[in-house]
């Protein structure tokens, strides 16, 4: 009931995990909203449903050992890089690396979340529950991130 609004806002849903584990109805609902949306260029609404990241960083890694053990690749040539290609969120392309993680509910933990893909991500944490969590909420995260001198590993440069 939500895909004529997403549509209207031009947002492509998404999903990373296993939807296997999920009844039959949940499953269908949400490949229809996929399709529904596949057109749209906006912004992404991906659902992280029945995901663990160390599952998916095991199956990017099995990918590619089955790869070495057909002589299609050397392991000298795996890179962080090939990895990452490797990873189901591969297919966001450029926003495959989220800049900003909003963490609610007072939990400082990752949580088995994204742990590949979170490497130089900036994080934001509330106390405020999801369902309370609201605009204004967002916009102290955004005002807190816009604050950052993001150094992607790096150090910081006294001098």
């Amino acid at each position: 009931k939500f895909v004529p609004e997403l549509l209207e806002q031009n947002v492509r849903v998404e999903t990373i995990g296993d939807l296997e584990g999920l009844p039959e109805a949940t499953r269908k609902v949400l490949k229809q909203a996929i399709a529904d949306t596949a057109h749209c260029t906006g912004l992404i609404l991906n659902f992280a449903i029945n995901y663990g990241s160390q599952d998916e960083i095991c199956h990017a890694v099995q990918t590619l050992a089955r790869q070495v053990a057909e002589g299609t690749l050397k392991p000298e040539d795996i890179t962080p890089d090939l990895i990452g290609q490797n990873l189901e969120t591969a297919k966001f392309g450029s926003l495959a690396n989220p800049d900003l993680i909003i963490r609610t509910s007072g939990e400082e933990r990752l949580s088995n979340f994204l742990l590949w893909q979170a490497a130089y991500s900036e994080f934001y944490f509330t106390e405020r529950l999801w369902p309370d969590f609201d605009e204004g909420d967002f916009d102290q995260a955004l005002a807190a991130y816009a604050s950052r001198q993001r150094r992607f590993g790096k150090v910081l440069d006294t001098e």
